[in-house]
């Protein structure tokens, strides 16, 4: 709500967003209230039965002391016994609360423990290929558990060393799928995965993913400086490596303007930067940590259409001459790469070079088409 006030306010949200952050903070007083209410009636309980136990200690004391029963000196440990003995249970109230903190808590690892395995892992991995070429995937279908149809069916994808592919399609065609099971986020119902003839589920996952390296729609940016950023790549990059990163991802210039240079500070998730700057950053990464396969995960989702379009532009001819696969709604710039797959509910509707695909009747000249008219609007407004 706070780093969100200003596009809040344009689209009219702001009041319904403060009246649900308010009915939150209400909801978190009365929990809050509650747990108070019963500290300090545990407390107030505690000290009063404590007080009575000594009143009554000290009026039995007295009287046995004056029956000559008890001598004076004593007097004084028949009345103190009493607090000693309550201050071991003077944290039950505390306890109480802690052990149904403890037991939500309790609850929800076991959640996590109990969960299915969203991946078999080999018993006994192979030993990884050095390098993943060709890599190789056939007759693949992929569903997410609980769903009653595959999110990706029938799909067959060579990747060849330096060739780049773009998969295009909408949202739920399953093309966010593909890249999960690439990675071995996501195992396949059936087909085939294969990287240098060697069977990927044959692989260790961590294996498979330093072969495929993804750099995805929302990657997570750390808060700290730019350079500790891109260092999560690669630990032992120098200087030099860092700066021909930042070169292909079209920041090195931006980065040498600033006062701190790559010691600047990005903010929690990147908050210093815009969108497009975090989203080249991502990429810098991706790029330093020089994977065999990169896997763009539709880079410029979050970005506005010319900003998106340049940084689409940009990865193209950062990658040239990697083995790209890019994951992408939009078409700017698909000139470059060497095939189009076009993917509609889970299965490949056309496939082929951009201009072909373009020129001829189908899914992709439809694409183009609607492309442009948004392109139209937003140019309007």
């Amino acid at each position: 709500l706070l780093t969100g006030t200003a596009e809040l306010t344009v689209a009219g949200a702001l009041p319904e967003r403060t009246t649900a952050a308010r009915r939150a903070d209400n909801t978190l007083t009365r929990i809050a209230s509650r747990a108070a209410t019963a500290t300090a009636l545990g407390d107030g309980l505690t000290a009063l039965i404590s007080g009575l136990t000594v009143a009554a200690a000290a009026v039995v004391g007295v009287q046995a002391v004056a029956d000559g029963r008890l001598e004076g000196v004593a007097l004084a440990v028949v009345v103190l016994t009493p607090l000693a003995a309550f201050e071991a249970v003077l944290g039950m109230p505390l306890a109480v609360q802690y052990r149904q903190r403890v037991r939500k808590s309790a609850e929800r690892v076991l959640d996590v423990l109990d969960a299915p395995v969203p991946v078999r892992e080999p018993e006994q991995p192979r030993q990884a290929p050095a390098s993943p070429f060709p890599l190789v995937v056939r007759d693949l279908s992929a569903r997410y558990a609980g769903q009653d149809r595959d999110a990706l069916s029938g799909l067959d994808l060579t990747l060849e060393q330096g060739r780049r592919i773009a998969v295009v399609g909408p949202s739920g065609s399953g093309k966010t799928t593909l890249a999960q099971v690439l990675l071995r986020f996501l195992d396949a119902r059936a087909g085939g995965y294969t990287l240098a003839g060697v069977d990927a589920y044959a692989l260790d996952g961590d294996d498979v993913r330093r072969l495929v390296g993804l750099c995805a729609q929302d990657a997570h940016l750390f808060d700290s400086s730019l350079r500790e950023n891109l260092l999560l790549a690669k630990r032992d990059a120098t200087e030099e490596e860092l700066r021909d990163a930042l070169g292909r991802a079209r920041l090195l210039e931006w980065t040498r303007s600033l006062p701190d240079g790559l010691d600047t500070l990005v903010g929690e998730h990147g908050a210093r930067l815009s969108g497009g700057q975090r989203q080249r950053l991502a990429l810098a990464r991706a790029l330093l940590a020089d994977f065999p396969v990169l896997v763009l995960d539709e880079p410029a989702e979050h970005l506005d259409l010319p900003t998106g379009d340049a940084l689409t532009a940009d990865l193209l001819a950062a990658t040239e001459g990697r083995t790209t696969l890019l994951i992408t709604h939009r078409l700017a710039g698909l000139e470059a790469v060497d095939e189009v797959i076009v993917l509609d509910e889970g299965r490949v509707v056309q496939r082929g070079p951009y201009a072909e695909l373009a020129g001829a009747d189908g899914p992709l000249r439809g694409m183009v088409r609607q492309e442009a008219e948004a392109d139209l609007l937003v140019g309007a407004r």
